[in-house]
């Protein structure tokens, strides 16, 4: 997959438009939320295989489940990256834009590289939380 040439300012202004959407199952979730990173970034939908096909957590993870085998976040995440080429990267490699697994407990959720590089971008509550980079435990590159 290759960047586009503007995917800078694609990208960013992705973020902006997201900066204070709700976190909602099947409209930004951390999954889509991704894809939308990445399609700003390429221009490639890669959860064109997700998009409308649910609206709340139970639903959400029987799709991921149907399609990847697994109902985590981690086990779609690696699922589109094999799919789409995307290589595995030590998460201190990691670049802006590129999405990352971040662990909690037994959960995994999905955010992406923010823009100066130190942090990760991932839909919550009331929009878009940074989090430290420490919390990532997987990376891929776009």
């Amino acid at each position: 997959m290759v960047r586009l040439s503007d995917w800078q300012s694609r990208l960013s202004t992705y973020l902006v438009s997201c900066a204070h959407t709700p976190f909602r199952y099947g409209h930004l979730d951390c999954g889509l939320f991704v894809a939308g990173a990445i399609q700003a970034i390429s221009g490639v939908d890669v959860a064109k295989e997700l998009r409308g096909k649910y609206k709340t957590r139970s639903e959400a993870l029987e799709q991921i489940t149907l399609l990847c085998g697994s109902p985590t976040m981690e086990a779609v995440a690696v699922y589109l990256a094999n799919e789409n080429g995307f290589p595995e990267v030590p998460v201190l490699c990691a670049q802006r834009g590129d999405p990352v697994v971040l662990k909690s407990g037994r959960r995994s959720t999905l955010g992406i590289i923010a823009m100066h590089g130190t942090e990760v971008l991932t839909p919550y509550r009331h929009g878009i939380l940074r989090v430290p980079l420490s919390l990532a435990t997987r990376a891929f590159r776009i």
